[in-house]
């Protein structure tokens, strides 16, 4: 559609009327209302036959004057003997044969001619004046195709002026009219005059002129005109019309004047139209240059099409200025604007609205259907050709399309309150070509490359946030005297190595880089060699390749040391070494050897750091990170190789270390790099060597170290990170794959010692292995007081001959750790103690943690699948899921091997447990001195075949208050081995409300129960067994104790068959008892074999029993065995106690013994 509204010629009013161009397609209003208060219905014209009379009903107000018509009654003159004449009129219409003749005093005498009556002013002949004329009309006035007006000024306008704002020169037109105008005539005034149109909507299809003057158009309900004393008129719209229009598809002239087309709403946002689809002229006259403006205020849309033309193409001066603003402009493919000059300086097309989004057509649609203003890449980058380019947003600016010009034009992007996005290329050829981005209040993001070739061509970048680049992306300015500025400070342009080494002459200077340096394998000294870069360096994104770097100081890269800023840089194939250094402590990286400043968006590719055995610190990027230096979106890819004299080394920085003058930092950062060395009591990390009093966070690292010495610290992401409270780890990752030999050292797969440091929202991935070291884990090797939150580990952890093997962190000491977990194997080789998630952990606490791995370590003293040695520390919501596998001598457990002087809440453990002549071995714990357990439970199967004490839940248990225990695994021992489906051995304490589901079987001699193999001075309440017990010879099996020495047992039973070996002690609840028994019941088969003793309850009784039952079958292998329905040999005190069922059939005492 070329037009969003038309002219339509009504046959049956002999009059035109002003239509959207949807109304005869669609039935229906389109974006405003379907027919415009400017045609001819709303003019009054529709209640009335044609007009063919000159104005009538003439009634002079104010001023002098008299007026006659012609003897053919074809013309009206109006004599006007006062400078300002008011008439009042019934009608004033003019046919396409009459003419209306004002003669004036002068050029600055002006006739308001004011209709009365209830029909709108039908022109369609001549008015002439040698002065101005206005003419207003509440109901429309339209001027049709045989029109000719020819004054020295014209004012015509719906809404009303007041006698006395008009006499005092106030021209402030106001009122309710709804009526517009339309133009298909010639209207023209006399060089410097004006015309003015102005209703609640206006519309031009013919030719409205001008000559050094102005030509405005204007829609609203209260408007006011103001000449300015070179005769130029500025126009201010107060109140808005509904539907308001203004729209121009013929030509409007003002070569040395101004053009202005302008409208309000009085109702929602985008209903208001200024709309051009003809061509407006404003070119430079006489030295003056044209301005046109399409304005539609806060609410309106500007609709550009068309031609706006204020160029200077005959050698008059300067070109014009197009302005196009609104709530929403929208620029047509074809529109064309031009602003050219011969002799003089371009001028400046203005866009200016809400939002702005520069997009290619087949995005069109899309666009639209957000709402948001599109300008079309062809049309602006065809444009840039004739005119300068200034694109404004009040919020944010978008440019997603290619952009290319070849002149030297100017394009200024500017979003006033938002950010600017360049997603699509900008590329300019010509000489001298400019491009300005501002974002005072938001950033610049330049997500696409951005070149400018010309000679001379200049780039500035102005941003209260700064401007970030998209990796790969750049910016060129490869031409000859090429210039930068951002912020208003200027910049030198770099293209080449000499100018790069230029840089020494003003180490406080500010510089880019114009465009990619080759540098073909040449020696380069070190930029501030022995001295310190302070200024800044913006790399706008390209590439510094294939340099051999070396320094004469003690800060050896590509800059020696930095204190500045460096951004946006690429470095690629750099080789650093300091062999050429006779300096002590070096501090080696490919962009600098030492960082105080700020270093943001280097990459570093390919690179290789070496050592020069001067006990020197190696970094992939940067060698030391110091005190307030910060590093921000920075890379570093390739090899960093140790020697025998090699302090610390990382993927990106050797060392980041903070003081008292700042907090040193790394952020956003990444490596992938490999490290390589051998040297004792060398410190390397996969992103950074020693972190000390500094924060690093949102980073990750790939890669692998590989490492040869005693007393390391290998980390995948930081060898060493200790400090104050200042020390970060945040947000962080590694999948760093690390392999260390040598004694005494600490590896992790994140950090390899951390000493004081916090870790949070952390994560690695890569396998750990080692050979003779201290701790190893996979996320961290030692944690000291260190708080861990948010963390896991994924890689497996292999330790030979190490002490400490943690699934998560090796060796945990005054540390707590909240949801963390580990899902690597764990396997170790006569490891001090070795867990799923940590080896040791001493008073630190453990809140939601999970470990899924299996562990195995044959020769481990403690081997756990959560943790293998706990000390002091208690847990809340921990868990295992993995199998555990340890050895000879070994405390093993599902979730904890050794647990001492520790609580745990809400704890678990699901997989199965496996000894090979264990102490303890338990489904949950191994070994537990001391400490409660509550809500705690195990589900795996327990084995050791030689094993010691073996229990579904713990193996080995002293002291402490448990409570809500459950196992459900069956559990299988060997002879002599205490073992119980819930507890081997349980010692002092209280148990209550414990269970135990399995199946539990031992050999020869053992002690074995459903729920306790034995129970020493211990309080048993509320519990139960299910599952069947199996014992060999010479055993003491109960169906929930094996032997109950002391303590006591209440309100318990036993479910399940109990079968014993010959010369056994076997009972249905306890095989033997010496402590107190009460409200007990057991309502298994007992079997034993010859030379038993067997109870229904309990086997031989030497303490007491009360207010219990049995209810199982008793079946002695030899009839002359001693049994019992509820005790078979009863040394002690029984009382109130019963059986029923099967054991009822036997006695209920096998045999009594009196002392």
């Amino acid at each position: 559609m070329n037009k969003s509204y038309a002219l339509v010629w009504n046959q049956a009013m002999g009059c035109w009327n002003v239509t959207s161009e949807w109304t005869r397609r669609r039935g229906k209003a389109g974006r405003s209302k379907a027919v415009l208060a400017a045609g001819a219905a709303l003019l009054g014209l529709l209640v009335q036959g044609p007009a063919f009379a000159l104005p009538s009903g003439a009634d002079i107000i104010a001023g002098e004057g008299g007026m006659h018509t012609s003897a053919d009654g074809k013309q009206l003159t109006v004599d006007q003997q006062s400078n300002k004449l008011i008439t009042q009129w019934n009608e004033f219409n003019v046919s396409a044969d009459e003419r209306v003749n004002f003669q004036q005093p002068g050029h600055d005498a002006v006739a308001l001619n004011r209709v009365i009556g209830n029909n709108g002013s039908d022109i369609q002949g001549r008015i002439d004046a040698n002065g101005q004329v206005f003419l207003i009309n509440p109901n429309g006035v339209v001027f049709g195709k045989s029109a000719q007006v020819d004054v020295g000024g014209l004012v015509v306008s719906t809404q009303n002026l007041s006698d006395k704002d008009f006499l005092d020169g106030n021209y402030r037109f106001a009122g309710n009219s709804a009526a517009g105008i339309s133009n298909a005539g010639t209207l023209s005034a006399r060089d410097g005059g004006s015309v003015a149109l102005l209703g609640a909507q206006v519309s031009n299809s013919g030719v409205i002129q001008a000559r050094l003057g102005n030509v405005a158009l204007a829609a609203g309900k209260d408007i006011t005109l103001n000449f300015d004393g070179n005769g130029l008129l500025n126009l201010q719209i107060d109140g808005g019309a509904v539907d308001a229009l203004v729209q121009n598809g013929g030509l409007i002239k003002a070569d040395g004047g101004q053009v202005l087309m302008s409208a309000r709403s009085a109702d929602s946002l985008l209903k208001t139209v200024v709309s051009n689809q003809g061509v407006i002229e404003a070119r430079t006259l006489q030295a003056k240059a044209g301005r046109i403006v399409l304005d539609g205020g806060d609410s309106g849309v500007v609709q550009v099409a068309g031609r706006q033309d204020a160029s200077a193409l005959d050698g008059q001066g300067n070109g014009g200025t197009v302005e196009n603003r609104g709530a929403q402009v929208e620029v047509q493919l074809a529109a064309q604007v031009d602003t050219r000059a011969d002799k003089g300086q371009t001028g400046t097309w203005k866009i200016r609205t809400h939002t702005l989004t520069v997009a290619s057509p087949e995005s069109e649609a899309t666009q639209r259907g957000q709402g948001t203003p599109t300008l079309r890449s062809e049309t602006l980058a065809s444009n840039l050709g004739t005119t300068h380019v200034e694109l404004t947003s009040s919020n944010n600016l978008s440019l997603k399309a290619p952009v290319t010009w070849s002149s030297g034009n100017h394009l200024g992007l500017t979003a006033e309150q938002g950010d600017i996005r360049v997603d699509g290329p900008l590329a300019a050829s010509g000489a001298k070509a400019d491009l300005t981005l501002n974002a005072r209040n938001g950033s610049l993001h330049l997500n696409d490359n951005i070149a400018l070739t010309g000679a001379g061509a200049s780039l500035a970048l102005n941003s209260g946030n700064g401007h970030s680049l998209k990796d790969g992306k750049a910016v060129t300015l490869s031409g000859a005297g090429a210039s930068f500025q951002a912020n208003g400070q200027h910049y030198a342009v770099i293209q080449d190595l000499a100018q790069l080494r230029g840089v020494d002459n003003n180490l406080n200077g500010r510089y880019v880089l114009g465009n990619s340096i080759a540098g073909n394998g040449a020696s380069f000294l070190s930029l501030a060699d022995q001295r310190s870069f302070g200024g800044v360096f913006d790399g706008l994104g390209n590439s510094i390749d294939n340099l051999s770097v070396y320094g004469t100081g003690s800060a050896i890269g590509l800059f020696g040391a930095n204190s500045g800023d460096i951004r946006n840089l690429n470095l690629e194939r750099i080789s650093v070494s300091g062999a050429r250094s006779d300096r002590l402590n070096l501090q080696v990286g490919s962009l600098a050897g030492r960082n105080t400043g700020r270093i943001d968006n280097v990459k570093a590719s390919q690179v290789t750091v070496t050592g020069a055995s001067r006990f020197e610190t190696l970094g992939g990027l940067v060698g030391t990170n110091l005190e307030q230096g910060s590093i921000t979106n920075a890379a570093a890819s390739g090899n960093v190789t140790g020697d025998s004299s090699t302090y610390a080394m990382g993927g990106l920085v050797g060392e980041n270390l903070g003081s008292g003058r700042g907090v040193a930092s790394i952020s956003n950062s990444q490596s992938d790099v490999t490290l390589r060395g051998r040297s004792s009591h060398v410190i390397a990390g996969g992103l950074v060597g020693v972190n000390r009093n500094a924060r690093i966070s949102n980073s990750r690292s790939a890669g692998s170290i590989e490492m040869n010495g005693d007393a390391m610290m290998l980390g995948g992401l930081v060898g060493l990170s200790e400090g104050t409270s200042v020390t970060r780890l945040s947000n962080v990752s590694s999948s760093v794959s690390i392999k260390g030999s040598g004694r005494n050292g600490y590896y992790g797969g994140l950090v390899g010692f951390n000493n004081g440091g916090a870790v949070s929202n952390a994560s690695a991935s890569g396998d750990v292995t080692s050979d003779n070291a201290q701790a190893i884990g996979g996320l961290i090797g030692h944690n000291s007081s260190g708080a861990l939150s948010n963390a896991s580990a994924s890689g497996n952890v292999t330790g030979g001959r190490t002490q400490w093997i943690g699934g998560l962190v090796g060796f945990n000491q005054r540390s707590a750790a909240s949801n963390v977990s580990a899902s690597g194997k764990v396997t170790g080789n006569g490891a001090q103690a070795i867990g799923g998630l940590i080896g040791k952990n001493s008073a630190s606490r453990l809140s939601n943690a999970t470990a899924s791995g299996d562990v195995l370590d044959t020769f481990s003293l403690q081997v756990g699948g959560l943790v293998g040695l706990n000390e002091s520390s208690n847990h809340t919501v921990v868990k295992a899921s993995g199998n555990v596998t340890g050895g000879k001598g070994a405390n093993v457990g599902g979730l904890i091997g050794t647990s001492s002087g520790s609580s745990l809440t809400e704890a678990s453990a699901t997989g199965k447990v496996t000894g090979n002549g264990t102490r303890s071995i338990g489904g949950l714990i191994g070994s537990q001195i001391q400490g409660s357990l509550i809500n705690a439970s195990a589900s795996g199967d327990v084995t050791d075949a030689h094993g010691s004490e073996l229990g579904g839940l713990i193996g080995y248990s002293q002291g402490g208050n448990h409570t809500n225990l459950k196992a459900s695994g069956n559990v299988t021992g060997g002879a002599k081995a205490t073992v119980g489906g819930l507890i081997g051995l349980r010692m002092d304490g209280s148990l209550s409300n414990a269970s135990a589901l399995g199946n539990v079987r031992a050999g020869d001699s053992a002690v074995i129960g459903g729920l306790l193999g034995q129970g020493r001075n211990s309080i048993l309440r509320n519990a139960v067994a299910a599952g069947t017990v199996t014992a060999g010879a010479n055993a003491q099996a109960g169906g929930l104790v094996g032997n109950l020495a002391g303590g006591s047992l209440a309100n318990a039973q036993a479910k399940g068959d109990v079968e014993a070996g010959s010369d056994s002690r076997a009972g249905g609840l306890v095989g033997w008892n010496s402590g107190q028994i009460s409200n007990a019941s057991a309502s298994g088969k007992v079997t034993a074999g010859q030379g038993s003793v067997l109870g229904g309850l309990v086997g031989g009784n030497i303490g007491s029993v009360r207010f219990s039952s049995a209810s199982g079958q008793i079946v002695p292998v030899d009839p002359s065995d001693i049994h019992g329905g509820l005790i078979g040999a009863n040394l002690g005190q029984q009382s109130f106690n019963s059986v029923e069922g099967e054991a009822a059939k036997v006695p209920m005492i096998g045999r009594s013994y009196t002392f």
